[in-house]
């Protein structure tokens, strides 16, 4: 059995440490281009979204690399990620590349038994035992954990760098690194090695950047080719940035509540209380925490056909209204060209920086004004 799965944010390089700590041999497929989506937007149906086309052109190319087994995420609702497995299988077994499929459903929907079984079946060609597997398991979550804790304080470092690019390049290199590990130890202490280079970057805390939530639909969320690699740029423009949308989060959302033994709280908002599939309704709580926590604007990412998503946008429309907030909705498709993506979001930065300066200098108006006042009062005049 050669496992294989489809580039999804992290997961190749989470993957990889994994399956090599526990002895199994896994082929990952190569970085997406836009030589493989025009691979697979050629078989893939017409209406599908963008999402499909890169992972089915994933799969063929780890086919030729000898894969003969796909492990497949799932998921619960309309949202047509629960569909791909079945529909991928389909056309991928027309097209001669036969795959055994493993499909990682949500508890909730195929029940605690067949879920562990379905665990159980994907670990076992390992020659460990079962207690070193969890123990593996355990470290796995934990370096995702460790991964996106080091990104979000990058993100949010990254807008008060003195010399800018400085934090993109240790994300870079530990992403580098990660790719070349072996084992769960070596990559937490590669990961805390990151951390520790980080800290060692000069910053200006003086510095007020612009401060943005990222929010949207998930695989534009985490993978750097569907989002032309929007993190980067923002990091290169001095923003400082916060992602909640992550591979973790999904993980924790999809397979870690509902075999909980009680439920956690959900939040609910006015504007979409109900879910509709996907995680749209997710999306739009994002857009109320942003009101909440002082965020200077949003910008919200998803591929053409997104359902659940246009229905976000929507519902965006209402609350820029209602709760003055600026949002940019940026909708990717195969067309692999940046420029217009980047124009879009370089024009909205300036815009809230003016915004934030014109505020800042408001600011600076009233309360001179205020001390002069005092001023007057006590000498009397």
């Amino acid at each position: 059995m050669k496992i294989t799965f489809p580039h999804i944010g992290d997961a190749h390089l989470i993957g990889r440490i994994f399956f090599s700590e526990i002895g199994i041999n896994i082929v990952t497929p190569r970085a997406n281009t836009v030589k493989g989506l025009e691979k697979g937007s050629e078989i893939s149906p017409d209406e599908i979204c963008l999402p499909f086309k890169l992972m089915i052109a994933n799969l063929i190319d780890a086919y030729h690399l000898g894969a003969d087994t796909v492990v497949m995420p799932a998921t619960l609702g309309p949202c047509r990620l629960g569909e791909y497995g079945e529909l991928l299988k389909s056309i991928l077994d027309c097209k001669g590349y036969r795959f055994q499929w493993i499909l990682i459903d949500s508890p909730g929907a195929i029940g605690k038994k067949e879920f562990l079984s379905r665990l159980a079946y994907l670990v076992s060609e390992s020659d460990k035992s079962m207690p070193v597997i969890l123990w593996a398991l355990a470290c796995t979550y934990q370096i995702i954990k460790e991964l996106e804790n080091l990104d979000e304080k990058a993100h949010i470092l990254a807008g008060h760098e003195k010399q800018r690019g400085e934090c993109k390049k240790v994300l870079a290199s530990c992403r580098r690194d990660l790719a070349k590990v072996t084992g769960v130890r070596e990559a937490l202490k590669n990961i805390r090695y990151h951390k520790s280079r980080l800290d060692g970057i000069e910053y200006d805390f003086k510095k007020r950047p612009i401060r943005l939530l990222l929010t949207g639909e998930i695989f534009s969320m985490i993978e750097p080719f569907a989002n032309h690699r929007i993190e980067e740029l923002l990091m290169d423009m001095g923003v400082s940035f916060k992602k909640r949308v992550t591979l973790g989060w999904w993980i924790r959302l999809t397979l870690f509540h509902p075999i909980l033994p009680w439920k956690p709280l959900k939040s609910k908002n006015k504007y979409l209380p109900y879910s509709i599939g996907g995680y749209a309704k997710e999306t739009v709580e994002e857009g109320v925490l942003c009101s909440k926590k002082g965020y200077d604007g949003v910008i919200q990412l998803f591929p053409v056909g997104c359902m659940p998503e246009i229905v976000s946008k929507a519902v965006f429309s209402k609350m820029m209204k209602e709760k003055e907030l600026s949002i940019l909705t940026v909708i990717y498709d195969e067309m692999g060209g940046e420029a217009g993506y980047i124009t879009r979001i370089e024009a909205f930065t300036d815009m809230l920086a003016r915004r934030k300066r014109f505020e800042q200098n408001q600011e600076r108006i009233t309360f001179l004004k205020r001390i002069r006042g005092k001023v007057h009062v006590l000498s009397g005049h």
